[in-house]
């Protein structure tokens, strides 16, 4: 693509600042594509290591508020994977695919990259990358510290099958430099749930994650979570399905020494919130932020304030 300077004076006289803050609002796998040879110096902004450490390939297409595409066109593919990527690759920090490009783009070594984002997965087919692709189960082993999960969904809500729950745990003992993790809060419209609490008990430590953001089918999950040995956890945002009548008759109290930010948001009433939710929150005992978004049904109270929560969980 040529385009001569004389067609486009007011663009070319930007200063780099300003045409740097419209590139980083423009997807960066159609600009590389479409401006890679307009001319040396749009070259030389589009291969900035400051530009390209946070690599985006993908492109949402919406086709309905709840079905979204994220596959850019082939020949872009074609042309990033053969042209644009040998000359990026080593500068590469953070990185976000999809499931049709993910053989393509990772035929490349990242060197730097710490920060993996995988969308709009199908849970058999991530699972099957998981287990047998041996540069991502490289790169998860010995690089990446931040990840992002996102699975495919076109119901809303949707409790997603054990296959994502096993995806958890092998992405839990295959990771060992994993800090932070999202599973399945990557996109606020999407609300798939993983029923974990039926997996069996392991004796494993994770000892390093610190982070952890992630939807659950019921509050046994979140229990579970809990008592999984995430000896580091510090802040953990968790969505729960349901909060029902099935909670375990014998109850970890171990104290969560480490937790200081707890998020917990549930998609249904609680009629238990005493029982529940109070001796769950005494276990926090260094809690500094603790946000609550959860509809609770009682009989002897219209709402629950912050000297009731004070009075119950603190003294």
């Amino acid at each position: 693509m040529h385009i001569s300077n004389n067609n486009y004076p007011s663009i070319f006289n930007l200063p780099n600042e300003i045409l740097f803050i419209i590139i980083n609002k423009l997807n960066i796998s159609d600009m590389m594509h479409s401006l890679v040879d307009v001319n040396e110096r749009f070259v030389q902004l589009l291969f900035d290591p400051f530009y390209i450490q946070n690599l985006n390939l993908t492109l949402m297409t919406m086709k309905s508020f709840h079905q979204r595409t994220f596959s850019i066109h082939e020949q872009v593919l074609s042309n990033l994977c053969e042209n644009i990527l040998p000359k990026i690759h080593d500068h590469v920090k953070k990185l976000t695919i999809e499931q049709h490009s993910i053989e393509c783009i990772l035929t490349y070594n990242y060197p730097q990259l710490y920060s993996l984002s995988l969308v709009n997965f199908e849970e058999e087919v991530l699972y099957q990358y998981l287990r047998d692709h041996s540069a991502l189960r490289n790169l998860l082993t010995h690089q990446i510290t931040h990840l992002n999960i996102d699975i495919q969904s076109d119901e809303v809500p949707k409790l997603l099958s054990k296959t994502s729950s096993y995806l958890l745990i092998m992405i839990l003992f295959r990771c060992q430099r994993l800090i932070s993790l999202n599973f399945c809060q990557v996109f606020s419209y999407r609300n798939s749930f993983i029923p974990i609490y039926k997996l069996p008990k392991t004796s494993c430590t994770y000892s390093t994650l610190i982070e952890l953001k992630i939807n659950v089918a019921t509050f046994n999950d979140c229990l579970c979570l809990l008592n999984r040995h995430f000896d580091s956890l510090s802040k953990l945002t968790i969505n729960v399905k349901k909060v029902g009548y099935e909670l375990e008759k014998k109850n970890n109290e171990t104290k969560l020494l480490k937790l200081k930010y707890f998020s917990l948001t549930s998609f249904s009433f609680i009629r238990q919130f005493d029982e529940y939710i109070i001796p769950l929150l005494r276990r926090m005992i260094n809690l500094e932020e603790l946000i609550l978004f959860l509809t609770v049904i009682r009989t002897d109270s219209t709402f629950i304030d912050g000297t009731e929560l004070y009075d119950q969980v603190l003294v």
